[in-house]
């Protein structure tokens, strides 16, 4: 398959492509931080796709005309679309560096676009990003009939919620671990999922999960 071409930023260079389901496609990455980010848009339920170096945006800086292409388009089950910037804290600290990425969202909001700045601190959290590391497998290796909302709630008796272990015993643990990785259930992805963990049917819709 082609991969669509990408706006390279001068001095940049793509560094690797992540394999996406979503997409049905590879995407390219940047840096080790980019390709975190990825396993965020990719595993969250409330993500419904996303595009990596959307567009190239020009923007006034106070003294010339300058140019910035985001890290992420990212397209959300509530009708919201995001552009993202992923970038190291300790950068983002360098007075000029702040100072750009300030004024490129006063651009950004007065074009009514939502920018948000992802760090390593809200990438890379734990126990969240080692809980989505391990459902990845599961993710891209889900059997092709997985039981829907409606069967796993006969299953369960009617109940809306469970512990894993209980859909260990019912559905064994490649259809369990997949179900959690495409969030057909959902558990508390800020503790460490455990067989004692708690899981229950998802929200869905606007309200459906998002991990950044």
């Amino acid at each position: 398959m082609r991969v669509r071409k990408v706006v390279t930023r001068r001095g940049r260079h793509i560094r690797g492509y992540f394999p996406s389901k979503k997409l049905n496609r590879m995407v390219a990455w940047e840096s080790l931080l980019e390709k975190d980010a990825l396993l965020l848009m990719e595993l969250s339920p409330g993500v419904l796709s996303y595009q990596e170096q959307p567009e190239e945006i020009s923007y006034w800086d106070g003294q010339a005309m300058c140019s910035y292409v985001p890290d992420l388009r990212v397209n959300l089950c509530s009708e919201i679309s995001l552009l993202i910037e992923v970038k190291p804290s300790a950068e983002l600290e360098r007075p000029v560096v702040k100072a750009k990425y300030q004024r490129i969202a006063q651009h950004l909001q007065e074009r009514r676009e939502h920018f948000l700045i992802l760090t390593e601190q809200e990438i890379r959290q734990e126990p969240l990003f080692r809980n989505l590391s391990q459902l990845l497998y599961w993710y891209n290796h889900a059997p092709e009939n997985l039981p829907s909302a409606k069967e796993v709630a006969a299953k369960l008796k009617g109940r809306d919620h469970t512990c894993i272990q209980e859909c260990l015993e019912i559905f064994g643990p490649g259809v369990t671990y997949s179900m959690i990785a495409k969030g057909l259930l959902v558990p508390d992805m800020s503790l460490v999922l455990t067989p004692a963990s708690s899981v229950q049917l998802p929200v869905g819709g606007q309200h459906a999960a998002i991990y950044f």
